[in-house]
């Protein structure tokens, strides 16, 4: 639908999730994210002929962030259209150009140590590899028109390298999956998986960055579009959530004194949050071990000498 003059969001579901692309038609027309393996060709191709768009309009994809879903129709998309640009951010540009990278560096590099993971199936729907031909660190600014651009954000926490958009005319961010809130809902209503941030101070310090950006309205990657109070309320719910899950963390340490796992630490943390589902909550991997590596780093938490899979004990 458009959104916009020139400004529409692409809507399609994985995992029972919203998953929304977004495309800028302007005198250079960009894309942000290509979605899973099959996306291009099942989903915006269509689209694209809706609105009599050849694929040879588009200038430029960004995928904002390594992550499967965001990155997966990388390669499929330039099969189609060969003249469009890739582009990601610099620091997450190995695990975005290698399924392979992403899945042994990002999804299961807990996997030995913790015995924690994700589903390796899920590999066809990251693509297949293929070169960014750029990356953006943050602060450029992308023409779309000769007086309409998108400034490039860079916004951690999620991964190293997220990135989200600025359109400052409209007073519209696109943060892709910057924001958790208490976790990425399902398309139909609930709770789809748990909020999956990794570095939690740097988490902490994009939401400070988005609460003093001056925006109407919020587009991402997987939640309904937000205005004015909403969008104060996601991001001070998303901060409520790291508070919940670092006393709810701490408390188990106190009560367990021969300390817990990982995989014993996310059901604290599915139990603290109370709605995430049981066939998810796996990926709260993600921030529980970002937790635990913090309360490490404030001498809160130590982990036990020799213990396999690693188990943590209150310092």
């Amino acid at each position: 639908m458009e959104l916009y003059p020139h400004v529409h969001q692409i809507q399609s579901l994985y995992g029972g999730r919203n998953l929304f692309q977004y495309l800028f038609a302007g005198a250079n027309t960009v894309l942000l994210d290509t979605g899973i393996a099959a996306t291009p060709e099942k989903i915006l191709l269509p689209y694209l002929e809706r609105l009599k768009m050849p694929p040879a309009r588009l200038t430029l994809a960004v995928t904002t962030h390594a992550d499967l879903d965001h990155q997966g129709g990388n390669d499929s998309l330039k099969r189609l259209a060969p003249q469009v640009l890739l582009a990601c951010g610099e620091q997450d540009r190995e695990l975005v150009e290698d399924p392979a990278a992403l899945f042994a560096r990002r999804y299961n590099h807990l996997r030995d140590a913790h015995g924690v993971g994700v589903d390796p199936q899920l590999a066809a729907d990251a693509g297949r590899r293929r070169r960014m031909d750029l990356t953006f660190s943050g602060g450029e600014r992308i023409a779309l028109d000769n007086d309409w651009s998108l400034e490039v954000l860079h916004v951690p926490g999620h991964s190293e390298g997220h990135l989200a958009f600025y359109d400052r005319a409209h007073r519209a961010a696109f943060v892709g999956d910057a924001i958790h809130g208490r976790g990425c809902p399902k398309a139909a209503g609930g709770m789809a998986i748990p909020v999956t941030y990794y570095d939690v101070d740097v988490y902490l310090s994009t939401l400070r960055y988005f609460e003093n950006l001056p925006m109407d309205v919020l587009y991402s990657g997987h939640w309904p579009v937000m205005r004015g109070e909403e969008i104060r309320d996601f991001i001070a719910d998303s901060r409520r959530t790291v508070e919940l899950l670092d006393g709810a963390l701490l408390a188990a340490l106190e009560k367990n004194p021969a300390g817990l796992t990982l995989a014993e630490l996310i059901d604290v943390a599915a139990q603290a949050a109370g709605d995430w589902p049981e066939e998810g909550k796996t990926l709260a991997m993600f921030p529980v071990k970002g937790h635990m590596d913090r309360l490490e780093q404030l001498g809160r938490a130590r982990v036990l000498p020799g213990s396999h899979p690693v188990r943590w004990q209150k310092a």
